[in-house]
């Protein structure tokens, strides 16, 4: 899918999410979360109510709060009233006021009420409360009973799972909201969560969760591992070439041949929303489908950038609730939003919708498919295409933003992508304009971009991949420690914090340096070390092992099609050069690609 690996979906990684309910189950932040409360700490987990998104975040015990209203008016008699075994009561405000048997009515069920709330703490105190074993992680519970560190995982789960580390090493149980989630961050160690049985740890509980709270979404006898193999093959190998060629001349038709777009003059646009919109729009067409077949009709284009900004304009505004229904922490006037624009998007993502799409592709048949063999109804099935539109292209856009953003503050950058861009067309003879395509052959002769691409990542790709644990079992680390894991309790990997921001593996970690991943002869540095030890896993923006995203290399060529045909047609420039990079929006840790806090202003002409 267009999407990222952990740029997946925090359902088919296993996300963990902000909030855990009084009873357990699945409801722990772990970010998202997918993130967050965060997943998985945060994404933890994750969002997206029906219409919401992302991993979730703590909160209070609910109902709480109705209570406390319906205790205020107990026992108020109206007009007159006759208490059994005396004479009528005085009317309400007359001298006698409210009958004293009443009051006291009153003030014993306010009494019962408070009495019912304090047990049900003091349960909720008790259930938390734990010991550590010799044979288990580290524990931390924090000071505050049952939430422990909910406040602060929820608030910047990279900052406190940062200093966590310094604290108690890379392995640590901490309790959020309930659940008692351990953090592995020693990224020898991560095959041996990444490939054990899923008897022993599993996220499909915990996905199925996400995708309800978030989109609505409940699909009968889900299975995330059954659904990517099924999926697979639509998007990879013989048919990336399909993909690839629809991915280029849909961006052809919303970036070249959109009058608006095509001025001398300079035109002035927030960066983030050019490339979310862009990113967003051609993936969704090139996914789901054109409304009609000849991509090069002056008609038919017009009618796919209308009806691809629809889509988008109420996707946008629907993402930036997400991350806070999958916390479960959306307001009334949030919930109803959401839920007016997930019913906009379900009627344009409808089934009578797509099937009068043109040029469809076999990822969405395939995935059409796999519904009506799951048994999903009609009225599900938009439910589960909005989320799928979510899940494929909701990581593509801010990865765009961040790689132009890092070219536009570092020239040498720039010049070094370009200028290998401008040897690969010369070789190809043509210009980009008299191209019908970008064939794969030239998009796997970037070594330059690559490592610019792998670099942005790095630096900004932040899921968590968690899992339940179905039953007590020992974690061995690569280093031959033996922990013990508790039944219930969540295991999470943050390889934002190890390896990808790991002062031990990389120089100067923080910066952005565009030949990171270059050897001296141009070809890709694959080669990192921690502990002396040469590291498999040095950075994993896509997931890993069973996780690894299925649509890595369509999301790859979609990205580099971008910004080829934009350096190549366009000069772009910041509006303001000394512009400060903005901070992470760090609601969206553990979610897959972050968001900028605020966008940044660029300029933009047709070249000469």
């Amino acid at each position: 899918m267009s999407g990222f690996s952990s740029l997946r979906p925090p359902w088919q990684r296993g996300e963990p999410g902000w909030r855990a309910s009084p009873s357990g189950g699945d409801r722990g932040l772990c970010p998202r979360t997918p993130g967050w409360s965060q997943h998985v700490a945060g994404r933890g987990a994750a969002s997206h109510g029906s219409s919401g998104a992302g991993l979730a975040r703590p909160g209070g015990t609910e109902g709480e709060e109705t209570k406390a209203a319906q205790s205020e008016g107990l026992g108020r008699p109206a007009g007159q009233t006759r208490v059994a075994g005396t004479e009528a009561a005085a009317p309400l405000g007359s001298s006698g006021g409210v009958p004293a048997i009443s009051r006291a009515m009153c003030w014993a069920l306010a009494a019962a009420l408070l009495g019912t709330t304090l047990l049900l703490l003091l349960l909720l105190a008790l259930r938390s409360r734990r010991t550590r074993l010799p044979s288990e992680p580290p524990l931390d519970r924090g000071f505050v009973p049952w939430l422990g560190h909910a406040v602060e995982f929820g608030k910047d789960a990279a900052s406190f799972l940062s200093k966590m580390k310094q604290k108690h090493g890379d392995i640590f149980t901490i309790q959020v909201a309930g659940k008692f989630i351990t953090i592995l961050l020693d990224p020898h160690s991560y095959d041996s969560v990444l490939w054990e049985s899923s008897s022993q740890l599993d996220f499909s509980k915990y996905a199925r969760l996400l995708m309800d709270r978030m989109f609505d979404v409940k699909l009968p006898d889900y299975d995330p591992n059954e659904e990517k193999v099924m999926l697979r093959s639509a998007l990879q190998n013989k048919n990336l070439p399909s993909l690839t060629k629809a991915m280029f001349f849909n961006l052809q038709t919303l970036l070249l041949s959109d009058p608006s777009n095509l001025s001398r003059q300079w035109t002035d646009e927030g960066l983030f929303h050019l490339s979310y919109s862009m990113m967003l729009r051609a993936g969704y067409l090139t996914l789901y489908g054109n409304e009609e077949e000849n991509y090069n009709d002056p008609s038919c284009q017009d009618k796919d950038r209308a009806h691809s900004a629809e889509v988008y304009n109420a996707f946008y505004k629907l993402d930036q609730l997400l991350m806070r229904a999958a916390r479960s922490m959306l307001t009334a006037a949030e919930k109803k939003e959401a839920a007016s624009l997930k019913g906009h998007l379900w009627k344009l993502l409808s089934v009578k919708r797509l099937n009068s799409k043109a040029n469809k592709s076999l990822w969405l048949e395939s995935y059409k498919q796999h519904l009506e063999e799951l048994g999903v109804d009609e009225d599900m099935q938009p439910r589960a295409m909005l989320m799928q539109l979510w899940a494929t292209q909701g990581n593509a856009g801010p990865a765009v933003f961040w790689l132009l953003l890092f070219l536009l503050k570092h020239p040498a950058a720039m010049a070094a992508v370009q200028g290998e861009l401008e040897k690969v067309i010369r070789i190809r003879g043509q210009t980009m304009k008299q191209m019908q395509g970008i064939s794969q052959e030239m998009l796997d002769s970037t070594p330059v971009f690559d490592s610019v691409l792998n670099e942005t990542l790095r630096l900004t790709a932040a899921p968590f991949i968690s899992r339940e644990v179905l039953a007590d079992m020992q974690l061995r680390l690569a280093d031959g420690r033996k922990f013990s894991l508790r039944k219930e309790d969540r295991l999470c990997l943050f390889p934002y914090l190890s390896p990808q921001m790991d002062s031990e593996i990389y120089e100067e970690p923080e910066k952005f340096k565009y030949d990171r991943f270059l050897n001296a002869d141009n070809t890709e540095k694959r080669d990192f070390y921690k502990g002396g030890e040469r590291l498999k896993y040095y950075n994993m923006p896509w997931g890993a092992g069973i996780n690894t995203c299925i649509g890595k290399f369509h999301a790859v060529n979609s990205i580099k099609q971008f910004v080829f045909i934009l350096l190549t047609n366009f000069d772009l420039e910041l509006k303001d050069p000394e512009a400060r990079i903005p901070g992470f929006d760090k609601g969206r840790y553990g979610f897959g690609m972050l968001q900028p806090e605020n966008d940044i202003m660029i300029q933009y002409k047709l070249k000469d």
